[in-house]
């Protein structure tokens, strides 16, 4: 997200902006050399011609940097001859520059040049350090020359160290500024902006400086770590790495004057900076240690750093910057809300919108999430909340890391949500036994009022309707809770989009739809339209079942998801299908009109009726040959076109298309059960679990309001131990007796433990043998199944927590050797693609390289052309001279 805090790098002031080496438009890279070289002019500098022009040496940068790209130009790769010109013009600039000094010996001309103050109050020295890494030779004279500009802000309060830490400068560079001026370090812009806050704005602050110097490689016009980029522009003199070119030892030059704690005007410090624009550790470490309290400072939007690198977590070097972070100052950091109440994991969904084909960028958030889970954030209903608006393929990562399943474990098997999960069950099995025996005695009922003895309502009709609708309202509650809690959280598009919740609303609609028709005895309706309408409600009850059991198993998860993805796969062949099948229909109905064998259907109406006397009968009759109901071939033996269509539609249908459907299914649903199983499941319980959290936190929002809680918010007064070692809050109501349950089930459990006799050495002789056989059977008749009933009859209040985590706790599957393959192959196909992509890539490179390579050619040929004619000149001249010196030898004899 580039404008992570609706702030730019831009500013208004002036009109400048903060890459003065952007031009004023002119960026055309194919006369920018000779606007330039115009505008230096053909020669040298004349002494006689530039004396009194005090402007000079501000024109001759002014017009290298009018011709520099713009931002976004500067910002992407310069190609290489467009990067080599660039060189040649910077290298061109630099020698006019000394021409000029070198022109003018007088200090009086050089101060009164220095101090010269053009566009936006800027001196040469500015206009020099706002060039891509300038000569340290240069800015030395410069600063000789006037050393007071060194001091001179711009209009925007930029000092020449500002601009030099925004575009590139080298570390001998910005020594002699700082050395100049000391104060400059921590002298802020009208935007309170130091330079360190500048230097975060080089192309190569998250750029790993060890890598840069191993390969020796300049992407473009900026710096390079190795002296050879500055030898290549005319600018070093090759012992550069004496001072420091490095980012962390410039940002440690900048840092060392209490400029890491001064804040811009947004309240961000340098560390926050660098946490957006992205940096290296050991940046962040030269930061830290300089300002150790600024990892958990906030700017004025209450966000930390860690909020503005999830932000930008797109960014290549964001995964080390979240990295560093959590690792130094996690606890602190990873729970934090800003200002408008988000955790840096709603930053990251809401700036994570990227589409398919920005892999990178994918792949860096990615990174970035699975840090943040692995330092195990707080389970909070706000950060399960978070996760669910990731984007899908975010989402798909996070519902699998250790971290999510162990909160959504613990939270499952927790009393409340236990108590919901067995409510729902029951309800939905009462209310499909219930709607069932009400609509069948309705139905008996309505269809007999014709009849001599019509059949009545029993008496306990009435109540059973009643307590039909109780429970339809029981889950209309259910709905409306859930949609307020959302709508406090602020995820209602969550309720939206979820399909299980359009099936509940549809349940709760027929429920009290046909509930009213059975209490007033009065279908409103056609009788026949009624029986279709419970029927189709009836369906829809036992695809809820389905709905529910999804959410609570992996496999019946796996099986609808599964069902789902096939379908969505299956559209263009059940279309072919059905084209196929309409057209065998006709074929075979138009050959059997008015035959003998539709003759004889009419002339004997009470025999089986022959299939394929009328449309209607001929498509069901292929439809179900196609399920594999042949019947009778010798059906088809009086006619020889119905032969053929037989045996034609019995191989392209019955044997070819079936397979075909068959291998689409298995290979579907392999996809689904290898590849999403765990996904699907884990982001159904995902769904559930946010949800009872959030009406929990409705509820405990009303206690406050009653005053019936207490204890300090979002602090559990007790939380347990899980076998991970991971404490989990303790619910206030279940604090004492959950402890006390699962101590008393676990001595249950201990009378069963097959080494307890050898524990206590007792036998079949001793008493103590016999009063553990007694106790066991006591436990085994009595107290364990009349507490399993306590506690099914409670919804599960009263179950020991661990019957709950045996009944709701999901273990992770071992992945088999076949997945492992599978999985294997996979990654060997996307390597191929890849190299396939990468082979196409270095093509057009190639391709691209050699028309680079040609036109260098051709430009190098121009120029040795250039020069042998200028050779011939210079020969020709010469001859002359010696002819001349000759005749003139000879005359003076």
């Amino acid at each position: 997200m580039a404008d992570f805090v609706g702030r730019t790098i831009a500013t208004n002031d002036g009109g400048n902006n903060i890459r003065p080496g952007a031009g004023s438009g002119q960026n055309r890279m194919g006369d920018r050399n000779m606007s330039f070289n115009t505008r230096l002019g053909a020669s040298t500098i004349a002494t006689d011609d530039i004396g009194h022009d005090v402007t000079r040496l501000y024109t001759i940068v002014e017009t290298a940097l009018m011709n520099m790209p713009a931002n976004d130009a500067a910002a992407s790769e310069l190609r290489p001859t467009e990067a080599a010109r660039m060189r040649e013009m910077l290298s061109a600039t630099w020698d006019a520059v000394r021409e000029w000094l070198s022109a003018h010996p007088s200090q009086s001309d050089r101060q009164q040049a220095a101090m010269h103050q053009g566009q936006f109050l800027t001196t040469a020295l500015h206009m020099v350090c706002k060039l891509n890494d300038p000569p340290v030779d240069i800015v030395n004279s410069l600063i000789e020359c006037a050393e007071e500009t060194v001091t001179w802000p711009d209009s925007n309060g930029w000092l020449p160290l500002h601009h030099a830490c925004a575009n590139g400068a080298s570390g001998r560079v910005l020594s002699a500024l700082v050395t100049a001026y000391p104060e400059g370090k921590v002298q802020q812009d009208k935007r309170f902006r130091t330079p360190l806050h500048f230097a975060f704005f080089r192309k190569d602050a998250h750029e790993d400086h060890r890598t840069v110097t191993a390969t020796g490689k300049d992407g473009g016009l900026g710096r390079s770590s190795s002296s050879a980029g500055l030898d290549a522009r005319g600018g070093g003199d090759g012992d550069d790495d004496d001072v420091g070119n490095s980012m962390p030892e410039i940002v440690r030059l900048l840092a060392d004057s209490g400029a890491a704690e001064l804040q811009d005007e947004g309240g961000m410090l340098p560390m926050h900076y660098a946490s957006a624009y992205g940096t290296t550790r050991e940046v962040l470490e030269v930061l830290l240690e300089n300002y150790p309290e600024s990892i958990t400072k906030r700017e004025n939007k209450g966000r930390n750093p860690l909020h503005l690198a999830m932000v930008n977590a797109h960014r290549k070097s964001s995964p080390k910057v979240v990295g560093f972070l959590l690792e130094k100052n996690a606890p602190e950091i990873i729970n934090a809300y800003d200002d408008e109440h988000h955790l840096p994991i709603h930053l990251l969904a809401m700036a994570s919108k990227f589409p398919e084909e920005k892999v990178l960028e994918r792949k860096n958030a990615a990174n970035c999430l699975t840090l943040y889970l692995n330092a195990r954030p707080k389970a909070s209903a706000d950060f399960l909340t978070a996760v669910q608006t990731l984007p899908e393929w975010l989402r798909d990562i996070a519902v699998i890391s250790d971290h999510i399943q162990n909160i959504l474990n613990q939270k499952i098997v927790q009393r409340f949500p236990t108590m919901i999960l067995i409510l729902d069950a029951v309800c939905l099995l009462c209310v499909i036994v219930l709607f069932e025996v009400t609509t069948s005695n309705t139905i008996n009922y309505l269809f007999t009022q014709d009849d001599a003895q019509p059949t009545d309502l029993p008496s306990s009709h009435e109540a059973l309707v009643v307590i039909t609708l109780i429970i339809g309202a029981y889950f209309l509650m259910r709905e409306l809770v859930q949609i307020i809690s959302l709508l406090a959280l602020g995820n209602f598009s969550s309720w939206l989009w979820d399909t299980g919740n359009w099936l509940d609303v549809i349940v709760i609609f027929f429920i009290f739809f046909f509930g009213a028709i059975m209490l007033s005895k009065d279908p409103m309706m056609d009788k026949e339209t009624f029986r279709s309408g419970v029927a189709l409600t009836k369906g829809i009850l036992w695809i809820s079942v389905i709905f529910f059991l999804k959410s609570t198993r992996v496999e019946f998860s796996v099986f609808v998801s599964g069902v789902n993805y096939v379908v969505q796969r299956l559209a263009a062949f059940l279309l072919a299908m059905g084209v196929i099948l309409l057209m065998f229909a006709q074929m075979f109905y138009i050959v059997y009109a008015e035959s003998e064998e539709c003759q004889c259907t009419k002339d004997y109406p009470d025999a089986e009726p022959f299939p394929h006397c009328n449309f209607k009968d001929s498509l069901m009759k292929v439809y179900t040959m196609l399920m594999g109901e042949i019947g009778n071939e010798m059906r088809y033996s009086t006619l020889p076109v119905a032969q053929f269509l037989y045996i034609a539609f019995a191989f392209l249908v019955v044997i070819l298309l079936s397979n075909v459907l068959i291998a689409i299914v298995t290979d579907s649903y392999g996809v689904i059960k290898n590849e999403r199983a765990a996904m699907v499941f884990w982001s159904n319980r995902l769904d559930f679990v946010a949800e009872m959290d959030a009406i929990k936190n409705v509820g405990k929002s009303i206690k406050k309001c009653f005053k019936m809680g207490g204890g300090t918010s979002g602090a559990p007064t007790r939380v347990q131990e899980t076998p991970n070692g991971e404490p989990i809050p303790i619910e206030e109501n279940e604090k004492e007796s959950l402890i006390q349950f699962r101590n008393a089930w676990r001595s249950i459990m201990n009378l069963f433990d097959p080494n307890l006799y050898e524990t206590y050495d007792v036998g079949p002789s001793s008493f103590e043998f016999w009063c553990y056989v007694l106790v066991r059977f006591a436990a085994v008749v009595f107290v364990i199944p009349i507490w399993l009933i306590l506690g099914l009859c409670t919804a599960g209040w009263l179950w020991p927590p661990q019957v709950r985590e045996y009944l709701l706790k999901q273990k992770k599957v071992a992945i088999s050797r076949a997945d492992m393959a599978e999985q294997v192959t996979a990654q060997i196909n996307d390597l191929k693609n890849e190299i396939k992509k990468l082979r196409v890539e270095m093509k057009s490179e190639m391709k691209n390289d050699r028309k680079e390579f040609s036109q260098v050619k051709a430009e190098v040929e121009a120029v040795q052309a250039e020069v042998m004619a200028d050779l011939l000149q210079v020969k020709e001249i010469m001859v002359t001279l010696l002819d001349m010196s000759r005749d003139h030898l000879g005359s003076g004899r």
